[in-house]
């Protein structure tokens, strides 16, 4: 889902069609931005088996990309080059001897690797396995048994992200070797390790520079010079610290030397997240720090001190699962769906929202009679045409989160339907019209009743007779709130006089006959 800078939901996925959904981001293809993300299932060996999506501005899907050969891309990377390619992580199932760790010589692993595959064509541009360059005697992640078939192989590296530079090397991170390495991209040699049990840095911050364990989200930042990472220091059912960290590290690779610059932890509560996370450095500097397993993220300035310290679960439900996060990114996003807005009349209120859309700022009630929305059901072409000038405004709100609510009197026409407006006054789409009927309820209620009469019970003649003295007041009582709202109404518009916008041909026979004022 894709929250703005207060909290409101702004789009949220049916996701239905594509099974569980993980790391979804803005990213750039060709000069346009796209939102991506992995669906499928993932219930597979703690990684996933699925395809990747691009949806563009309007929420419609343009491409399902394929990892490359007989396998299915990994939940856990998806990320598009500076050259028009993707780096994908994928699980392989391979023999490996296991005998170090206590498992079968003849064993089965979950081969952790990646593919760079070019974004136009799909070809396969690189392939890396960790199995080439790493033994299970490499692993940090208990041996409890299986591995002894291709059924169930152990999961002994666990790759979860890739990051390339401008050198065109690669940079990973393996979870269960408490490791970043960094690879050759023409050979796939490893160059070197940071963290893990073939560490080749001398630590100069006293062992905190590489002590990470169980971690996520390797970047590299400064040229090449410092990398950052989201430090769980913890695995399910293993807690190696007292709460999961973000960290920067400057790395000297002649020298080859590691500091601990920064340490980012969350100062409210101490946190453990034994699955997923996130850190990602903002333009500004300003990092902000996904606690995945958990239903937390926080945004730090570049000094450590906290902005932001969002929840989306109780405390108290902290390591239950019941609500993830893989990753949280922060980035600009202009959506405008293909889909109308949708509107739900309840009593005397009209409750409007549009999924995805970033550019409203104002809704604009407006309500038809019943004869002019003749053929309004039947789909005739140009419907919309015939009947634009026949809508009028009720009333103007501004935007209040997700679903913003409008009112409506008793004089308000039968049909209703809401304009989206952007902050220059634009229409930038209208709710279907004719579909809802505001006096449904009216009239249902007169059918009811005329068919008690038929009866000819007197008690029941009696009761129809208390019952139209209670409507009659209730008419009354009606016609003098929406005198009030009338009144209301015009004070609105004579209080913005100065506040009129000029609005094109189309904007306005959208908005209605006469002069519309914001």
């Amino acid at each position: 889902m894709i929250l703005d800078q207060a909290g409101n939901l702004v789009w949220t996925l049916d996701g239905r069609p594509y099974g569980e959904t993980y790391n979804l981001n803005v990213q750039e293809w060709n000069g346009e931005q796209y939102l991506t993300f992995w669906g499928g299932d993932d219930t597979v060996g703690g990684h996933g088996q699925g395809y990747y999506y691009m949806f563009d501005s309007s929420y419609t899907q343009v491409r399902q990309i394929s990892a490359v050969g007989p396998i299915k891309g990994d939940l856990h990377e998806f990320r598009f080059t500076r050259n028009g390619t993707a780096l994908l992580s994928v699980y392989e199932i391979t023999p490996m001897d296991l005998s170090s760790i206590g498992g079968p010589s003849s064993g089965w692993v979950w081969d952790g690797a990646f593919q760079e595959i070019d974004l136009a064509t799909g070809n396969l541009l690189f392939t890396w396995r960790s199995s080439d360059h790493y033994t299970a005697n490499d692993t940090y992640h208990r041996y409890s048994g299986g591995g002894d078939s291709a059924s169930s192989p152990f999961d002994y590296f666990h790759i979860n992200s890739v990051d390339k530079d401008e050198k065109g090397n690669y940079l990973i991170s393996a979870r269960y070797t408490h490791s970043v390495t960094y690879i050759d991209g023409q050979t796939g040699d490893v160059i070197w390790q940071l963290g893990g049990k073939r560490n080749n840095f001398v630590d100069l911050s006293d062992g905190h520079a590489t002590d990470f364990m169980w971690q996520h989200d390797a970047r590299w930042h400064d040229n090449n010079t410092a990398i950052t990472l989201f430090d769980n220091g913890a695995e399910s059912g293993v807690y190696s610290s007292e709460q999961s960290r973000g960290m920067r590290i400057a790395v000297d690779q002649i020298a080859m030397t590691a500091t601990l610059t920064h340490e980012y932890t969350n100062p409210n509560t101490q946190i453990i997240s034994s699955s997923q996370g996130s850190l990602q450095v903002l333009d500004n500097g300003n990092v902000l720090l996904g606690y995945g397993y958990n239903g937390v993220f926080t945004e730090f300035d570049a000094e450590g001190r906290v902005l932001c310290d969002t929840r989306l679960e109780p405390e108290a439900r902290f390591e239950s699962g019941d609500v993830q996060s893989y990753r949280v990114q922060k980035a600009k996003w202009v959506g405008r769906p293909a889909t109308k807005p949708d509107i739900k009349v309840e009593g005397s209120s009209v409750w409007v929202s549009w999924n995805g859309a970033t550019e409203v700022h104002r809704w604009v009630l407006q309500d038809a009679d019943y004869a002019e929305m003749d053929g309004a059901e039947s789909g005739e072409e140009g419907f919309e045409d015939e009947v634009g000038e026949s809508w009028h405004p009720v009333q103007t709100v501004e935007k209040t989160g997700f679903e913003t609510e409008l009112r409506f009197g008793v004089s308000t026409k039968r049909y209703v339907r809401v304009l989206a407006l952007d902050k220059e006054g634009r229409v930038l789409g209208a709710s279907e019209p004719g579909g809802t009927s505001i006096d449904d309820e009216i009239r249902n209620s007169t059918i009811i009743l005329g068919h008690r009469l038929k009866d000819g019970d007197a008690t029941v003649l009696a009761f129809m007779v208390c019952a139209a003295l209670v409507m009659s007041g209730v008419t009354i009582v009606l016609a003098w709130r929406s005198r009030l709202d009338k009144i209301a109404y015009q004070k609105l518009l004579d209080e913005e006089k100065e506040d009129v916008v000029e609005v094109g041909e189309e904007e306005e026979r959208l908005l209605g006959r006469g002069e519309w004022r914001s």
